[in-house]
């Protein structure tokens, strides 16, 4: 059995990790964070560094916040020689970073494979997970039933940074409509409509998709329980904008959806769920937020 690695203890990568330990592979494990890795004490060795689980490791999974994390972890493994390890970065990650890392690693010796995943972390801790995967077909292959122990269904993309891809354009439609809803709503309240019959009579076939499902609720009920932080919804969208400018091609709706979530940032909000974009249109529109702390209403700029 592989020896496994495991860097990132965050809602996502503690379900992931906590499977992989269930299903009996020998795991050392990382974070930043003491307490995150605490919580794996006497379950999986404690390394004292991102390079430690590395050196210990046949396959090493990433589950970091950004592109910019994995390339300076990555760093570490590249300049320690990467022959004959895979590292598997299960972040939200850019392609383009994720085809560098790889070239590198094959340039070596070494294997990179791109895994995200689809879910929460309820999903991830059940080991249902939806997983894109992509990379070398027979690296794939020898990896999957590692990543079969926490994802559920897995699906082969093919060239490596396909995956990373696939995770942003489903992002990119999920939450484009998520803050297309969470500017409609407020709006219809300011207006005078009951928005929990208007949330009911569109909760059918025609627009009772699993992002509404998800989402409607927080911005009807004003709940904004924190499920996935805005400051990382962002990130993934300022990962579309740079695909499109790569092309030259303006992004149109995907601006209107930035320049909402920034706001909500500039405001403090980044370490909240994503849903309290919301609020901040509550507030433009002045109207209760449904928060605790009031703040003032906004004056919409003059157009």
């Amino acid at each position: 059995m592989k020896n496994i690695g495991f860097i990132g203890l965050g809602s996502m990568g503690r379900g992931m990790c906590d499977n992989l330990i269930r299903k009996g592979y020998p795991v050392s494990a990382y974070d930043i964070n003491r307490a995150s890795l605490d919580a794996f004490r006497d379950r999986a060795f404690q390394a004292k560094s991102n390079l430690d689980v590395f050196i210990a490791s046949d396959v090493t999974f990433l589950s970091l916040p950004s592109s910019a994390v994995v390339e300076s972890v990555v760093a570490d493994f590249l300049k320690h020689g990467v022959a004959g390890k895979t590292v598997i970065d299960a972040s939200t990650s850019f392609p383009e970073s994720t085809k560098a890392l790889y070239a590198a690693f094959r340039e070596q010796g070494g294997q990179f494979i791109d895994a995200p995943l689809l879910g929460g972390p309820a999903d991830t801790a059940a080991g249902n997970a939806p997983c894109m995967i992509s990379g070398d077909q027979d690296a794939v292959q020898a990896v999957q039933p590692i990543v079969a122990s926490f994802a559920d269904p897995i699906h082969y993309f093919g060239a490596i940074g396909s995956a990373h891809t696939v995770k942003l354009a489903m992002n990119f439609t999920g939450l484009m409509y998520a803050t297309l809803l969470a500017q409609m709503f407020p709006l219809m309240e300011k207006m005078g409509i009951d928005t929990q019959n208007l949330y009911q009579a569109m909760n059918d076939k025609t627009f009772g998709n699993g992002v509404f499902k998800f989402y409607a609720p927080k911005f009807v009920n004003k709940n904004y329980h924190l499920d996935f932080k805005l400051e990382l919804a962002l990130k993934d969208m300022q990962y579309v904008k740079r695909l499109y400018d790569q092309y030259n091609c303006p992004a149109f709706l995907l601006d209107g959806g930035l320049n909402l979530m920034r706001e909500a940032v500039k405001e403090g909000r980044g370490e909240r769920d994503m849903s309290e974009v919301a609020a901040v249109m509550y507030e433009y529109l002045g109207l209760n937020t449904g928060e605790d702390h009031q703040a003032e209403p906004k004056q919409a700029a003059a157009p």
